[in-house]
């Protein structure tokens, strides 16, 4: 070292050697900054600049040296030097180009030892009057120096390095030159010999000094200037890249980030900024995993540091700074609520907030599930409201559902939060009743259930009250599956409602038999038409004042093949709860009017209809097809309608109503005095005729009420205009009331009982319509 520093001092010119070492450092940062653009002719510019600056610098280091004799310089070895600096160069930056990271050291190695090859090929060009001799120490020191710094320079040079590591690069370039020459000249020692003479075709030092500095300062200089007119066309590309990016990263929904190769925040849209709560400069520059929770990406979810759940995405781009990293990033908050929404929807009803039958039935498995375990089991409750329908028809359904929210508030207050109270449908409720620490509880539940709904409900514009019916299954020993238990459950709610309203019971084994037997029934009554089980009866109905027959009232009878006859009062409402009752309907009406059709005489047919019948899609339609194919007068038809009908969604009953009365259909109206009918609501509908309920005809002459009653209602319709008939007259002395009270038509069994069509051939075939009273 001491002999370097010595040959540096006392054999160098130091403003030569101070104009050497700027065309050295002008050299490496021209390299440096050709490198920071992408391109394939990048490296061949920046081999071109090294070589050429290493040789420049070099030689005029080499003109700076005073060796005390005359020197010279052979053209020959010169300018092979230069062959070889730019030879050299160029191969070490073509295997620093290659794909794999050890090209590049291996590259500036290669680099390094060309660099010394030319600086030793320039030792031997050199011609002075005496001899040159070299420490091999040195040489081997010089070598190792350059191959190591020129490998590391490389290595930091890589094609997307920052800035800081061009810097840095530069400086390991100039410091491998540097040290590989004056290691170099460090070693060298000069013997002068008199007869040694410089060859007179050697190249002068002040010449090639002169031809030198001003050839390479001009083409270094011309190359850092082209380089930094690129530099600054850069960055005006980069600025306006930077503001196209961020106009399109503001007008994304999303919130966008750049970010450098160390992971730092290069840029922001505004909409991180406000998702994070940094101002656009505050995240600049900060690491982008200091803005999570966990201070870790990752993908494809994570929290913000606030709380806030992100997706994040992120895309590898290449800008005019290098390789960029986007990352987005959407905020979750609505898209959870969103589906924590659709979940409590998927899971509990509408109205009333409460689980539904899916939520339910999967509490009930997970119970059966934990008490297969061990456990004391639990219990199901079905709950059905008693008079809810009334209440609903009479204030409508907005009242209804008001009165369904306040029922299930004050069903949850009865209940625990270990409790599941669940909506079935309509009217209907389950609650799941944990045992552990009660076995006694479900009838206790029970009667407090029962209790607290008979209260009276406030619906605001009006005061009602219900009551409540509770059928209670346990588990395991009502019931090993949840379809069992729930089952159990509501058969013990039959029975329950069946014993009187406000009341509740516990399943037995007995009672599944017996609701066996009820769905057998409704199974065969689907299948009794195709079979002929059914038939009609007929009974008339007379003029009360002539006797004379005005028509036939057609019954439905069903002759079971192993019941034997079952009651209407039996089948009829099976049938309208299990939707059987509309083909078992048509069936009436089309056979009832085919029979009339044929009859000489003229006579009404009356049909009772059910109000699921009026409330299907295409009732007229119906009626109007089965006129046409029975070739039956359509004033000879009477359908009969039940008052229930009347406050059932009015707008649509009388719609169809009025649609069969423009048919020519008679209407009358059944049952009257047993419903909701008021004096507005006959006034409203078209009726022909009304029909007096026979419970009043049977009291008729042993009650004052019921005798008052009757006169009541005959007066109503003769102020109306409606024509009555009277069911259930049995005695001569109901005739007679009705009679002279002048009620227009009776039917009883006083002028005739149900029978086949068959027995009244006297009537509809026959000269005479008139039977006896």
């Amino acid at each position: 070292m001491l002999q370097i520093l010595a040959c540096l001092n006392d054999q160098h010119d130091p403003w030569v050697v101070l104009a050497a070492a700027a065309l050295c450092v002008t050299a490496a940062l021209s390299c440096a900054l050709s490198l920071r653009s992408p391109g394939r002719f990048r490296p061949v510019l920046a081999a071109v600049l090294i070589g050429a600056g290493a040789w420049s610098t070099h030689f005029v280091a080499l003109l700076a040296y005073d060796p005390g004799l005359p020197m010279g310089f052979a053209i020959g070895p010169t300018l092979l030097s230069v062959g070889v600096a730019l030879g050299g160069s160029l191969t070490g930056f073509a295997v620093w180009s290659a794909s794999r990271s050890w090209c590049r050291p291996a590259g500036g190695a290669l680099l390094g030892g060309t660099i010394a090859a030319m600086h030793y090929l320039g030792m031997g060009a050199v011609r002075v009057p005496g001899h040159l001799t070299f420490n091999p120490a040195h040489i081997a020191t010089s070598l190792a120096l350059a191959a190591g710094l020129g490998g590391l320079a490389l290595h930091v040079l890589q094609r997307d390095a920052s800035s800081r590591r061009r810097l840095l690069g530069a400086g390991l370039l100039v410091t491998t030159i540097v040290s590989l020459h004056f290691t170099g000249m460090g070693g060298v020692v000069v013997w002068p010999d008199p007869e040694v003479a410089v060859p007179p075709a050697a190249l002068p030092r002040t010449q090639l000094m002169l031809v030198i500095t001003t050839i390479t300062a001009v083409a270094l200089l011309a190359a850092l200037l082209v380089l930094a007119i690129e530099a600054r066309m850069d960055l005006a590309a980069r600025a306006a890249e930077a503001g196209r990016l961020r106009s399109l990263a503001d007008a994304s929904f999303e919130a966008l980030a750049l970010l450098d190769p160390e992971g730092r925040v290069a840029d922001a849209s505004s909409q991180l900024a406000l998702l994070t709560g940094h101002g656009r400069e505050g995240l600049i520059g900060l690491p982008f995993a200091a803005l999570l929770e966990s201070g870790t990406p990752e993908y494809p979810t994570a929290v913000l540091a606030g709380g806030i759940p992100v997706e994040l995405r992120r895309r590898i781009i290449e800008t005019a700074a290098g390789t960029r990293t986007v990352v987005s990033l959407r905020d979750l908050r609505e898209r959870i609520a969103t589906e924590t929404r659709m979940e409590r929807l998927a899971h509990h009803d509408v109205l009333t907030g409460l689980a539904n039958r899916t939520l339910l039935r999967r509490r009930i498995e997970e119970e059966i599930a934990r008490n297969r375990l061990g456990g004391p089991g639990f219990a199901v409750l079905g709950l059905d409201l008693d008079r809810f329908k009334p209440v609903n028809d009479v204030y409508g359904h907005a009242a209804g559902d008001q009165l369904l929210q306040k029922v299930s508030e004050r069903l949850s207050s009865c209940l625990r939060h270990s409790d599941l109270c669940a909506r079935s449908g309509g009217d209907e409720f389950v609650i799941l009743l944990s045992l552990t620490d009660e076995p006694g509880r479900a009838q206790a539940l029970a009667k407090r259930l029962v209790g607290a709904l008979s209260q009276p409900f406030d619906l605001g514009f009006a005061e009602v009250t219900i009551s409540l019916s509770v059928g209670v299954a346990l588990f395991p020993e009502d019931g090993a599956t949840a379809e069992e238990v729930l089952r159990a459950a509501d058969i013990a709610l039959y029975r329950a409602k069946e014993g009187g309203r406000a009341g509740f019971a516990f399943f037995h084994a007995g009672m599944d038999e017996e609701v066996r037997q009820r769905h057998a029934l409704e199974r065969d009554l689907r299948e009794a038409v195709a079979k002929g089980e059914m038939s009609l009866a007929w009974q008339p109905q007379a003029d009360s004042a002539t006797g004379r027959v005005r028509g036939f009232e057609a019954l439905l009878r069903w002759q079971h093949p192993e019941r034997g006859p079952v009651s209407p009062a039996v089948f009829i409402p099976i049938a309208e709860a299990s939707g059987a009752i509309l083909p078992i309907g048509a069936w009436v009406l089309r056979t009832a009017a085919a029979e009339a059709a044929g009859w000489p005489n003229p006579l009404r047919v009356a049909v009772n209809v059910s109000a699921l019948q009026i409330q299907q899609g295409d009732f007229p339609g119906t009626v109007e097809r089965i006129l046409a194919e029975t070739s039956l007068d359509p004033a000879r038809l009477e359908v009969e309608v039940t008052e229930s009908l009347l406050i059932t969604d009015t707008e649509r009953t009388l719609r169809t109503l009025n649609a069969l009365k423009s048919l020519g259909v008679q209407l009358s109206l059944d049952d009257f005095g047993t419903g909701y009918s008021s004096l507005s609501m006959l006034r409203n509908f078209p009726f022909d005729r009304i029909k007096m309920d026979r419970s009043f005809i049977s009291s008729l002459t042993d009650s004052d009420n019921s005798a008052a009653l009757v006169h009541g209602i005959l007066g109503l319709s003769r102020g109306l205009g409606l024509p009555v008939v009277a069911e259930g007259v049995e005695t001569e002395a109901q005739f007679r009331v009705l009679q002279a009270a002048q009620c227009a038509e009776i039917q009883g069994y006083l002028i005739g009982r149900p029978q086949p069509i068959g027995s009244f051939g006297n009537l509809t075939h026959g000269g005479s319509a008139t039977v006896a009273a």
